[in-house]
């Protein structure tokens, strides 16, 4: 009698875990922002700053992850700097607008959450994919907020879609490898 050989393992790797349960904290960190903005924008331009930073530095993080052995080290890490300080700019312009007078102090979660999400698509197109889910559900969820006044709900199974997304993506790239 010959034996079958075994099906490949339908469970998802630790690192696939790793890597959705880090999307899904950026877009936490990118909600609880677009709700700060939403309370009071006056005190939130740190924090755009800040979280602009880290989802630099994750985009950094997949690169690296991704690229393995053939990571390009400093050329990638500028390219990647300059995508990044272009979106800190607009996020640092939306602030020189409020103080103008030429944007409410309303829409400053919104226009930030939009500026990152396109931030973080368009650094998807060059790093990964999974960039490019995390920044079309901030897209998402930062235009839904819009329209929905009690979002909670909707930022969180927007969340969830997109961790589901990214768990699937991974276990469909996974089994083409095998």
């Amino acid at each position: 009698m010959v034996e079958e050989p075994a099906a490949a393992s339908p469970r998802i790797s630790r690192k696939a875990l790793l890597e959705a349960l880090a999307a899904l904290v950026l877009l936490a960190l990118a909600f609880a922002g677009i709700a700060a903005s939403d309370v009071s924008a006056a005190g939130t331009q740190g924090y755009w700053t800040l979280i602009t930073v880290v989802f630099a530095l994750a985009s950094l993080a997949v690169d690296w992850q991704q690229s393995g052995a053939d990571f390009r080290g400093s050329r990638s890490a500028l390219r990647l700097g300059l995508h990044w300080a272009g979106v800190f700019a607009s996020v640092q312009v939306v602030y020189f607008f409020i103080a103008s007078g030429r944007l409410a102090n309303a829409d400053t979660g919104l226009v930030n959450g939009l500026i990152l999400a396109l931030g973080t698509f368009l650094c998807g197109v060059h790093v990964s994919w999974r960039l490019m889910v995390l920044g079309l559900a901030l897209g998402l969820a930062t235009g839904a907020v819009a329209y929905v006044e009690q979002y909670l709900w909707v930022l969180l199974g927007l969340a969830l879609l997109a961790v589901a997304a990214l768990l699937l993506g991974t276990q469909l790239t996974h089994r083409r490898a095998t």
